[in-house]
């Protein structure tokens, strides 16, 4: 495989959801967990979450890591996001409703 294609699959491998919360884990897993955990939600709802889970961190740091991170990861297509009343609401959903169509015979 050539440096590029490395590159690439660096880049856009799936993303990972970790199965616990860790306070010493980089922001981004923290903010994927507490979206799994909740389902759907919007970045304002995850940012409650982590300071549930981690009351001693500001709530604006939370905040601030959960509008980025979503956005981030919502603008390279590894996450979901509807407009519900104005606000994205993110889910890790790829595919959320059944393909209503049939597969053309071989």
């Amino acid at each position: 495989m050539n440096t590029a294609d490395q590159d690439f699959l660096e880049e856009y491998k799936p993303l990972h959801v970790p199965h616990e919360y860790d306070a010493g884990a980089c922001a981004q897993n923290n903010v994927v967990f507490a979206l799994a955990h909740l389902e759907e939600a919007t970045a304002d709802e995850v940012a409650r979450k982590l300071s549930s889970l981690e009351p001693g961190t500001s709530p604006a740091t939370h905040q601030k890591n959960a509008d980025d991170i979503l956005n981030y990861l919502f603008d390279k297509g590894l996450i979901k996001a509807n407009n519900k009343g104005g606000k994205l609401v993110f889910n890790l959903n790829k595919i959320r409703e059944a393909n209503s169509g049939k597969a053309d015979e071989l």
